[in-house]
């Protein structure tokens, strides 16, 4: 796929049009990620800025976000919402609230009128944007808490 027509192909997805600046970034930051540049991950990377665009994360760190989510989701196996909930919670090492929790599920279909039922089956293809979720929630904390220490650490490092 030529430059300008992929530029051209996010920027429909996108919504908005971009600088070269911001495009070369973008470029930059699907290489390092491991992303080839076609149209599915253009449109995944789209996708993710207008659904996230209010966030500190850099373009880097949503990806890693996602691609963690997407292991979860290979697995294909089918897990209780218990067993969910406790593992969001060690996700987000037992500082996200209940209700930050529940809300993570707002993406999965609803079944009986609700989003999460602790009794309920869940595919772990529909969880993808929920752990997603909650790897974005453990990143922002991390950034804030490197943005509040002072200390010069790099906001692209995931440990």
């Amino acid at each position: 796929m030529k430059n300008n027509h992929a530029k051209k192909y996010f920027e429909v997805h996108y919504e908005s049009e971009i600088s070269d600046r911001a495009w070369y970034r973008l470029k930059r930051a699907l290489r390092e990620s491991g992303l080839e540049i076609n149209r599915d991950n253009l449109q995944l990377i789209a996708d993710l800025k207008r659904r996230i665009s209010y966030t500190k994360l850099s373009l880097k760190q949503l990806i890693y976000c996602h691609q963690q989510a997407l292991q979860i989701a290979a697995q294909r196996v089918v897990v209780k919402g218990d067993v969910v909930y406790r593992e969001l919670q060690k996700l987000s090492r037992n500082k996200a609230h209940r209700t930050t929790i529940l809300r993570w599920f707002q993406s999965v279909p609803q079944k009986e009128g609700k989003y999460f039922d602790k009794n309920r089956d869940y595919k772990a293809e529909e969880l993808v944007p929920v752990f997603a979720a909650a790897c974005l929630y453990v990143q922002k904390k991390l950034s804030r808490k490197i943005s509040k220490s002072g200390v010069g650490g790099n906001k692209n490092d995931f440990t």
